[in-house]
C-alpha cells in the first residue's frame, strides 16, 4: 500500500465504517481491512493515523483497536507458517511505536501499550534490544507529564508481568538480568521522586489520582522483577524500598477515597499491591527481609 494522503483517507473511511450502527456496513469494512492487512505498509499507515493532523478521534480509536488486533493476529509466526509482515515493516513499526504511543491520549495509549506487549512477547529482548532503553529514556525525559509516565510504566508492567508465571530457565534469568540492569536504578529514582511529588500535591485530587496510579504501576513492576529470585540490586536497596512501602501503607488522604465500598480508590489499590510485595519478600526471602519484617506485622 502506498504511504500517502489518499491511502490514509481510504483507510480512514473504512475504519469509520467499522463503528457503524449498520451491521452490514460494519462487516463489509472489517472484511476489506482484513483483506489488505498483509500488504506492505498496512501497519505503518495505521500508526500514521494516530499522529495525522485533524484526524477524527473515532477513526483514531478504531485504528488503535485494529492495529492491536493486526499485531495479535500476525506478529507471532509459527515454524510452519508464512510471515505475513515484511521485515522492513516489522523494523519500522518497532522503531516508531513507542514515540507514537506517547503522542496519543489515554485510550489510544492503552491499545498501543497492549500492542507493544504482544510484540515484546515475541521479540524482546533479542529482536528488540532498543525497547527497554527507549522506555527508560522517556521515563527520564517526561519528568512532569505523568500521563506519559504512566503509559511508559504500563508498558513496562505488561512486558514484565509474565516473569511471574514463566518456568525458571537460563534464558529467562538472562532476560530478567538485562531488565534489572536497564530498569531497576531509574525505577527506584522515579519511585522516590513521585512519593515526594505526592506529598507536594497532597491537596490536589487530580494530580494525586495520576501520581498514585504511577506508584501502583511501579509497585507492580517491583513485584514482577522480584518474583523469580531476589535481585542483588533490590537486596542492596531493600531499605529504600521498604521505607517507602511502609510510608505509603501508613498514608491516608480522603481525596483518594471513592466514597463507596464497591470500588477501590488509587490509594487502596496501591496499598494492596504493597502488601503483595511485602508478602512476597516475607515468604520467599525471609532471611534477607527479617530486619524489615517487624514494622509490617
Amino acid at each position: 500500500m502506498e504511504v500517502n494522503d489518499n491511502t490514509l483517507d481510504v483507510l480512514s473511511a473504512y475504519l469509520l465504517q467499522t463503528v457503524s450502527a449498520d451491521s452490514a456496513t460494519r462487516k463489509s469494512a472489517e472484511k476489506f481491512l482484513h483483506s489488505v492487512e498483509e500488504q506492505a505498509n498496512y501497519g505503518l499507515l495505521l500508526l500514521q493515523l494516530f499522529t495525522r493532523q485533524n484526524s477524527d478521534p473515532i477513526v483514531q480509536l478504531a485504528a488503535a483497536v485494529t492495529f492491536k488486533n493486526y499485531v495479535k493476529r500476525n506478529w507471532p509466526v509459527n515454524e510452519d507458517e508464512t510471515d505475513r509482515i515484511s521485515p522492513d515493516d516489522r523494523a519500522t513499526i518497532k522503531q516508531h511505536i513507542v514515540s507514537v504511543m506517547l503522542t496519543c491520549d489515554n485510550k489510544l495509549q492503552r491499545q498501543l501499550s497492549d500492542a507493544i506487549s504482544i510484540i515484546g512477547k515475541s521479540d524482546f529482548p533479542k529482536l528488540w534490544p532498543n525497547l527497554l532503553p527507549e522506555l527508560v529514556h522517556f521515563l527520564k525525559e517526561f519528568s512532569s507529564d505523568f500521563n506519559k509516565v504512566n503509559a511508559i510504566l504500563q508498558t513496562a508492567h505488561s512486558l514484565f508481568k509474565r516473569y511471574r508465571h514463566e518456568f525458571r530457565t537460563d534464558e529467562l534469568f538472562t532476560e530478567i538480568k538485562y531488565a534489572l540492569e536497564t530498569m531497576a536504578a531509574p525505577l527506584t529514582i522515579r519511585f522516590k521522586d513521585i512519593i515526594t511529588l505526592a506529598g507536594t500535591h497532597a491537596e490536589n485530587p487530580a494530580a494525586l489520582q495520576v501520581l498514585f496510579g504511577s506508584l501502583c504501576l511501579i509497585s507492580k513492576i517491583f513485584y514482577s522483577l522480584n518474583y523469580q529470585d531476589l535481585p542483588e540490586f533490590f537486596e542492596d536497596n531493600m531499605g529504600t524500598w521498604m521505607d517507602s512501602f511502609h510510608q505509603l501503607l501508613t498514608t491516608n488522604n480522603k481525596l483518594l477515597e471513592t466514597g463507596t465500598d464497591d470500588e477501590a480508590g488509587p490509594l487502596e489499590k496501591l496499598k494492596s499491591q504493597i502488601c503483595d510485595n511485602v508478602a512476597l519478600y516475607a515468604h520467599k526471602y525471609d532471611e534477607e527481609f527479617q530486619p524489615h519484617l517487624a514494622r509490617f506485622v
